[in-house]
């Protein structure tokens, strides 16, 4: 590799993770006094949990380390292993739970709203909780960059891809830390997928899309979507069949299953242990009613998708971009902006988007968004593609430079600095967090 290559892949890699930390640093200002504190449905619970899950581990007590609906395993594997270095007694959160219940208030409600008071008390764990996750997530952002690249993205869709998710402040902050590694996880999973499927001979993508598959269910439940679909898209992407197709897909089918069952009981042994605990958390009938829930659609579906759509793109240029895509798309004259980029794997992705959004509408009795965030980051895929066609429409129409796509990026974070400072509730957290006493 010549030193020429070496310094323009260096350069690249230096720009992405520019774009990413823009992103974050951009999503970050409305908790300008607590940078490491993202605001969470239940994030004190998941320190308790942590705290309960490496003491069995250490012990080698391998029963009982299914504590959440969720079931959020990975957020003890890849975060919460960091409460051990905390001096801290977690029964006091436990207290603190039970004197609510006492009372008879939610916890949720009273103590998790972005309380002032509640995060400095427990600052020094949520910074120590929160580093891992922040760490996890700028990884996650360079994979995804690379990963769409590797499906024939080229730089500039796959740059504002990264943008739209980093500046994106539910999938960044608002999500709880099992929906962050449902997002980072299955995203993955799906991605390094369709990369083995449409390449020959790439069987290190295979094995990383069983390995991040296993870890996306560990996170959330939802997340089992991924096994009907992957089904799917090796029809769409092998169809026609023949002997040998067929042949291929009972073996990648073997290995996916074999590495993902694998993987599920390294991280949670208790599958082996106590198979009817892991059995409980497939069939519970109780359901956490979630503060985050879709509207119902008693007013009519197009509402509900409406409110749906723009409530959980959380960006101001993702849902308009979106649609935008569709429309140039639609016109005959402007569809060639789209001819260099891969329609198959951009199909794939709208499929992936529409089924799994339908899918946790009809089976989740409260249709939380936050069930569909996995959804949303690949809707930025399609909202990207969207604002590159619009970008090179203008572009050959007026006869402009490149320079244009640079002030894109400049104009789509500012957009959404002014978003955030607009919002009334948002302007309401930033107040009582810099001034609350």
């Amino acid at each position: 590799m010549s030193f020429k290559l070496s310094y323009k892949k260096l350069e690249e890699f230096a720009v992405v993770l520019s774009v990413i930390l823009s992103g974050f640093i951009t999503t970050a200002i409305f908790k300008m006094n607590n940078f490491f504190t993202f605001p969470s449905l239940d994030e004190l619970l998941w320190y308790r949990r942590a705290d309960i899950f490496w003491d069995k581990m250490f012990n080698f007590d391998f029963s009982g380390l299914v504590l959440s609906l969720q079931p959020g395993i990975t957020v003890h594997w890849f975060a919460g292993f960091m409460v051990k270095f905390i001096d801290f007694d977690f029964s006091d959160v436990a207290r603190r739970i039970a004197e609510k219940e006492a009372l008879g208030l939610n916890f949720n409600d009273v103590m998790n709203v972005n309380d002032q008071v509640v995060y400095n008390l427990y600052r020094p764990i949520s910074f120590a909780f929160n580093a891992p996750l922040f760490l996890l997530l700028t990884i996650f952002s360079v994979l995804f960059y690379y990963l769409l690249k590797k499906l024939g993205f080229n730089k500039i869709i796959a740059s504002f891809s990264t943008l739209f998710f980093t500046t994106n402040i539910y999938l960044s902050y608002w999500t709880t830390p099992s929906d962050k590694m449902l997002i980072i996880f299955m995203t993955l999973s799906f991605l390094t997928f369709l990369v083995y499927i449409s390449s020959e001979n790439k069987k290190k993508y295979l094995f990383a899309s069983a390995i991040f598959g296993a870890w996306a269910v560990l996170s959330k439940l939802t997340a089992l979507f991924i096994l009907p679909f992957y089904f799917l898209v090796a029809i769409f992407y092998l169809w026609p069949f023949d002997k040998e197709k067929i042949k291929i897909i009972i073996k990648d089918c073997f290995y996916w299953t074999l590495i993902f069952i694998f993987v599920c009981i390294i991280f949670l042994p208790t599958i082996i242990i106590n198979p009817s605990e892991v059995y409980g958390l497939f069939f519970r009938t109780n359901v956490i009613e979630s503060n985050y829930s879709a509207p119902e659609y008693s007013n009519g579906l197009i509402d509900y998708v409406k409110s749906l759509f723009f409530t959980a793109s959380a960006n101001p240029g993702m849902p308009l971009f979106f649609i935008v895509y569709f429309i140039i798309n639609s016109k005959k004259k402007y569809r060639s902006v789209f001819a260099s980029l891969p329609q198959k794997h951009i199909k794939t992705i709208v499929a992936y988007i529409a089924l799994f959004i339908v899918m946790v509408t009809l089976m989740s009795k409260n249709r939380d968004i936050r069930f569909m965030s996995p959804a949303f980051v690949m809707m930025s895929v399609i909202s990207a593609t969207g604002l590159y066609g619009t970008i090179k429409i203008i572009k050959n129409k007026f006869k402009l430079t490149n320079q244009i796509y640079f002030a894109a990026v400049i104009i789509l974070i500012m957009s959404q600095f002014f978003s955030i400072i607009s919002d009334g509730e948002l302007m309401r957290i930033i107040i009582e967090n810099n001034f609350s006493v």
